[in-house]
């Protein structure tokens, strides 16, 4: 069993990452091959059009709303819907919403 208790840690901007996006670690993947990130971004915050060889990502939205482009598709989830990309699956992300949004993202290395 692991427990992490960093609720007083600040979180990073990742790279290709824009607006005030801030990536907090709750389970980094130190040890493993997953990892849980809570992802908050403000109006505006989001990340540029990417994608990741060997991770899978589910976007769960806590709060307020989060619009994704693949190239192909546009959408907006909202609080309580969630997304999956698998590994080489191109995504943006942005807020086009007026609150902060909050997004679990859960990672899981192939």
């Amino acid at each position: 069993m692991n427990i992490w208790k960093n609720g007083a840690a600040t979180g990073v901007t990742p790279p290709n990452h824009f607006g005030g996006l801030n990536v907090l670690d709750i389970v980094p993947f130190r040890g493993s091959n997953f990892s849980v990130q809570l992802s908050k971004a403000p109006k505006g915050g989001g990340g540029e059009l990417h994608h990741h060889d060997d991770w899978s990502q589910v976007f769960y939205v806590v709060k307020g709303e989060m619009t994704f482009d693949t190239g192909k598709e546009r959408f907006t989830l909202k609080q309580g819907e969630a997304v999956l990309f698998e590994p080489r699956d191109p995504h943006y992300t942005i807020n086009e919403g007026e609150e902060e949004s909050a997004c679990l993202v859960i990672t899981v290395q192939q």
